[in-house]
């Protein structure tokens, strides 16, 4: 797409210069331009510097020595002159585009502005609306990326790298339907494997299940079949109900790529969702044999273990996991399902109890017991908060930056009635993850307890920008898995 860019600006440049030529002495503009065109870089340079030697602000001369500049290889003095050009002529539009254009080649993090000053001054200008939607899809703001992607339409459709990243947007935004023709048209177009399996995970995210296993067939139909696409048709077979197809499709995926974490992760989901534990925890104990460094495969075992009633095991799971991997929030890779009410009977609260005396300098064991204390007090059984409050304050004390045990204690203490004491450790969570949804809301509630309307509000708008970044993060990285290189 940059090439097509470049000779999109290169073309707007070059039309606007024509149509200016009258405004100054035609010789001196029209022969630095036929030099530019000609390839006579040096040529068009000599003639702006000596142009400019009689007006340091010609606006013309002035982009002319900076296009003159970047093609004759000079990249870095041409990007100076084309920041020299804007400078003395703010809206002269095709010393904009060659400064744009110079940008987004080098990935400069100025070119989004560049760009919405060209869209100030020329707001149909659809290249700038292209340029502009490529920078923000890659930046993952898909929002932002789709707005100006509609208003390109023609260019989109030429170009299916464009139009590629359009649809993996729309996806992302959840508008898989509105994806699914775009996507259809890009594999008309080019027919590569991504292509396909990109195609194949919109048309699974709209719940076309028929066309999602059609666009895969071509994949698992070849002498050697693509562990991906198997992967992809496995979680459409079982979104559709055919289980045993996606188990069959999961092993088949597994032993062609035994190292993927990803197939035992997902073949973990379908046997803790139809209550088959033993084979779970059977094939992920297949996957830690290969990948015993992997901290998701210890949590996902662990999640099993506790359905199976082997709580200790599940503890030393969840410990080893977190010794590989002390930043991942455990809570959201499934403990929230282990700490489900079902689970919090009096016999289970008394064996996290029992492990937590056991091991009181380990910082995850207390946090664990903390956060099935709260859970139970919050399903209105024997109120445990303040033991719950304990251990969570325990928990940060021993790992003051374990994310999860400050979200819950931030909770725990709004809860308690110790507003500032929550909104404290709320914002010292935030300043780890500014992303940190639970801490953002317990903000929130503790600023409308303390009646400060106002910051309320600007937490309300942050909130709605989190959960839409978020959002576009985990859809652009499980497409990312999907079209992963062969």
């Amino acid at each position: 797409m940059a090439k097509y860019i470049l000779a999109s600006i290169m073309t707007g440049f070059l039309s606007a210069g024509v149509a200016v030529l009258g405004q100054i002495a035609p010789s001196n503009d029209a022969a630095a331009i036929q030099a530019l065109q000609s390839g006579q870089f040096e040529k068009a340079i000599e003639m702006a510097d000596a142009a400019l030697t009689q007006d340091a602000h010609d606006c013309r001369m002035l982009t002319i020595r900076a296009l003159a500049l970047r093609n004759s290889g000079k990249r870095a003095e041409g990007l100076q002159s084309f920041k020299l050009a804007t400078s003395v002529c703010p809206s002269f539009l095709p010393a904009l585009k060659g400064l744009a254009e110079t940008q987004y080649a080098e990935h400069s993090s100025d070119a989004p502005a560049t760009l919405e000053r060209i869209l100030e001054l020329d707001p149909d200008n659809e290249t700038s609306h292209a340029m502009l939607a490529v920078l923000y899809a890659r930046s993952g703001d898909c929002s932002a990326a789709i707005s100006h992607f509609s208003k390109a339409q023609k260019l989109v459709a030429s170009n299916p790298a464009a139009m590629s990243q359009f649809g993996s947007c729309l996806i992302a935004t959840g508008d898989s339907e509105r994806a699914k023709p775009i996507l259809e048209t890009v594999l008309e177009k080019r027919n590569s494997r991504g292509d396909r399996l990109l195609y194949a995970y919109a048309c699974w995210q709209a719940k076309d299940y028929t066309a999602a296993s059609a666009a895969l067939n071509p994949l698992l139909q070849s002498p050697t079949p693509d562990p991906e696409a198997m992967s992809l048709a496995a979680r459409i077979a079982e979104s559709s109900g055919d289980t045993p197809r996606a188990v069959a499709l999961l092993q088949q995926a597994i032993t062609a790529k035994p190292d993927d974490a990803q197939n035992y992760l997902i073949f973990a989901e379908i046997s803790f969702n139809h209550a088959s534990y033993k084979v779970g925890v059977d094939m992920l104990n297949a996957g830690l044999q290969r990948l015993p460094q992997n901290a998701r495969l210890y949590v996902a075992r662990g999640v099993l273990e506790v359905q199976q009633g082997a709580l200790e095991d599940a503890m030393t799971d969840f410990r080893k996991a977190h010794q590989l991997d002390p930043s991942q929030s455990l809570a959201g890779d499934a403990i929230g399902i282990m700490l489900d009410q079902r689970h919090q009977t009096a016999d289970s609260l008394a064996a996290y109890a029992q492990q937590a005396r056991a091991h009181p300098d380990d910082a995850l064991v207390q946090y664990l017991y903390a956060e099935a204390l709260s859970q139970s007090s919050a399903e209105g059984s024997v109120p445990n908060d303040t033991a719950a409050l304990a251990a969570a304050r325990r928990a940060v004390k021993l790992e003051p930056d374990y994310q999860p045990a400050l979200d819950l204690l931030c909770q725990l203490e709004f809860r308690a009635g110790n507003i500032n004491a929550s909104l404290e450790i709320a914002q010292k969570a935030i300043a780890r993850n500014p992303e940190d949804e639970t801490a953002i809301y317990q903000e929130m509630m503790a600023y409308r307890r303390l009646g400060k309307k106002h910051e309320v509000d600007e937490l309300v708008a942050k909130m709605k920008q989190v959960k839409e970044h978020q959002r576009d993060a985990r859809t652009n990285y499980q497409l990312q898995e999907v079209t992963s290189p062969e």
